[in-house]
C-alpha cells in the first residue's frame, strides 16, 4: 500500500505545493542510497515530492543488476518524497537537511521499506504505527459488537477510550517535535475544533523553524479558516429561505440554546437521526431551547415531503444548492448528519452531537 495517501488524506489533502529546486544553486545536497532485495534489472527508481495538487517528479535511477541505485536531491526546503520501486512498492521519505538517507526495499508490493538516516521519516513511520495500531484495536471492538459480547453503549465507550489514548499519543508526539513539518500530518489525528489553541501554538513554532515553507504557510491558512467555527468562537451568520421562501437569519433566534442541523432529505443517516431529534426537541422546545434546520437538499419538493414525513416542527431553511450551498465552506461541513449548538449569544459550545450525547448535553444545559 501507499502510505503516501494515508498522510494525504489525515489533514484533509495534499499539504502544498512546490517548486522544483533543481534550478536552485544554493541548494544543499541531501544523498539517497538504496538497495532492493528482489532486482528487476532495467526497471526504474523515481522520486517524487509531495504538491498541493499533485506529485511532482524530482529524479529517477536505474539500480544496477544487484539492485544498488543512488540519488542527490538538492534540498531548497523540508519537503514529504514519495519513492516508486519499479512502479511495485511505495514509501515515504521525508527531507528536511542535508544528510545520507540510506533505503532497504524489497522491491514488492507489501514489503519490507526500512529507512535509516532521516529523524523525520522515522517520525512520520511512528505516526503510521499508532494509527494502524487503534484501527487495528478498534476493528476488533467492533467485531465483539457484531458478535453479541458487546452492547452498543459499551462499544461507543471502548472506542472513544481507544480514540482518547490514541489522540493523546499523537498530541505528544507533536509536543516532542514541534518544529518537525511531520506534526502537520500528526495534527490531522486531533480534533482541531478543540485543540484549535494548541495547533495555533504548534504553527507558531513551525513558522519560526520554516518561515517560507509552503506546508507550514498551508497548515496556516488552514488554522485560520478552523478557528472561524471553532467551540468558542460565534457562529458565522446563515441567511437562506425558508420553505414559503421567507429569509430566516439563524441571529433571529438569538436568546435561545441553538441547535444548528445540517440534513438533507437524501441523506440516509441524516433520516435515521430524525426520530431521535424530534423526541428531543418535543422534550425541550419550551426551554429556550430552537432548533436551525440546514438542508443541502436540491430538489424543494423532496426537502418539504422529508419534512412532512419525518414530522420536523422547527425552524428550516435551504438555498437548494447541494454541495455548493454556502453553508458548506462557511461551516466546513464534509459529511452530513452535522450538528452545531450555540448558546444564548450565538457562541459555539459544542459540535456534532447526536443521540444521546446530545439529549445529556441539552439535559445539562436546560435543566
Amino acid at each position: 500500500m501507499n502510505r503516501k495517501t494515508v498522510f494525504l488524506l489525515l489533514f484533509g489533502a495534499a499539504l502544498a505545493a512546490c517548486q522544483n529546486a533543481a534550478e536552485n544553486t544554493h541548494a544543499e545536497v541531501t544523498v539517497i542510497e538504496g538497495t532492493i532485495a528482489n532486482p528487476q534489472p532495467g526497471k526504474m527508481v523515481y522520486l517524487s515530492r509531495q504538491g498541493l495538487e499533485k506529485a511532482v517528479p524530482v529524479d529517477s535511477v536505474k539500480p544496477d543488476d544487484n539492485g544498488k541505485f543512488r540519488m542527490e536531491v538538492k534540498v531548497e526546503s523540508p519537503g514529504f518524497y514519495s519513492l516508486n520501486v519499479y512502479n511495485t512498492q511505495f514509501g515515504d521519505l521525508v527531507i528536511t537537511q542535508p544528510a545520507i538517507i540510506k533505503v532497504e526495499a524489497a522491491g514488492q508490493t507489501n514489503g519490507t521499506f526500512k529507512v535509516s538516516g532521516s529523524p523525520d521519516t522515522d517520525y512520520l513511520l511512528r505516526f503510521y504505527g499508532l494509527e494502524q495500531s487503534f484501527r487495528r484495536k478498534a476493528d476488533s471492538v467492533q467485531a465483539l459488537a457484531v458478535n453479541g459480547q458487546l452492547t452498543q453503549e459499551q462499544l461507543m465507550e471502548a472506542y472513544q477510550s481507544l480514540s482518547a489514548d490514541a489522540i493523546g499519543k499523537a498530541k505528544q508526539m507533536i509536543e516532542q517535535n514541534p518544529s518537525s513539518i511531520v506534526s502537520i500530518v500528526v495534527a490531522g489525528a486531533l480534533d482541531a475544533d478543540k485543540e484549535i489553541a494548541f495547533l495555533q501554538q504548534i504553527h507558531q513554532k513551525l513558522a519560526q523553524a520554516h518561515p517560507t515553507s509552503e506546508y507550514v504557510v498551508d497548515f496556516g491558512k488552514r488554522l485560520e479558516q478552523i478557528s472561524k467555527t471553532a467551540i468558542g468562537q460565534p457562529a458565522p451568520e446563515i441567511a437562506l429561505n425558508d420553505p414559503e421562501g421567507k429569509e430566516i437569519r439563524l441571529s433571529s433566534l438569538r436568546g435561545k440554546y441553538v441547535l444548528i442541523d445540517f440534513w438533507a432529505s437524501w441523506c440516509g443517516p441524516c433520516r435515521r437521526e430524525n426520530p431521535n431529534v424530534v423526541r428531543m426537541y418535543n422534550r425541550f422546545k419550551g426551554k429556550d431551547f430552537e432548533i436551525f434546520g440546514v438542508s443541502l437538499d436540491k430538489e424543494r419538493d423532496q426537502w418539504l415531503k422529508a419534512i412532512k414525513d419525518d414530522g420536523l416542527t422547527w425552524t428550516h431553511v435551504s438555498d437548494l444548492k447541494f454541495w455548493q450551498s454556502s453553508v458548506v465552506p462557511l461551516y466546513r461541513i464534509q459529511g452530513i448528519p452535522m450538528t452545531v449548538l450555540l448558546d444564548k449569544n450565538g457562541i459555539i459550545i459544542d459540535k456534532n452531537l447526536r443521540g444521546q450525547a446530545l439529549e445529556d448535553r441539552l439535559t445539562e444545559l436546560l435543566k
